[in-house]
């Protein structure tokens, strides 16, 4: 089976990486996975410790801004933003490629830090469960 690379896109680094980081924890072989960001933000400590609750280490992830190359050499883009609140850049379409769109609340968008840690904290459960349905959709 060929290997499938899979892009993980966000407005900012920190969905995707998260979302990076559970995919490198169900440790599929055939999948190469990389995580961008449609904007580079500024470092926030709240997803790597949302992600350390469950085990999971993010904080050595790279944050890679969008190029049109992640685009074109990805067999599945997952572009992983609030449908209210964020935008993405309009992902071209090609027959071998498979988009996803997943609606996940930003966490940046919360003012008080209460607010937006628990925010981080769903963000990481809910990216748990897309991942196990990905995982099951894609093998």
């Amino acid at each position: 089976m060929k290997n499938k690379t899979i892009l993980f896109l966000s407005p900012v680094n920190h969905l995707s990486m998260m979302a990076e980081g559970w995919a490198a924890r169900l440790n599929v072989p055939t999948w190469n996975i990389v995580s961008a960001a449609c904007a580079a933000a500024e470092y926030d400590a709240l997803p790597v410790e949302a992600m350390k609750e469950v085990n999971i280490d993010i904080q050595s992830h790279t944050p890679y801004s969008l190029k049109p190359h992640l685009v074109q050499e990805a067999d599945v883009v997952i572009a992983i933003y609030d449908f209210q609140r964020d935008s993405l850049p309009a992902l071209p379409e090609q027959p071998e490629r498979k988009i996803l769109r997943w609606n996940i609340p930003n966490p940046v968008h919360f003012d008080l830090l209460p607010e937006r840690w628990a925010a981080y904290q769903e963000v990481c459960d809910e990216l748990a469960i897309k991942m196990q349905q990905l995982q099951k959709e894609l093998t």
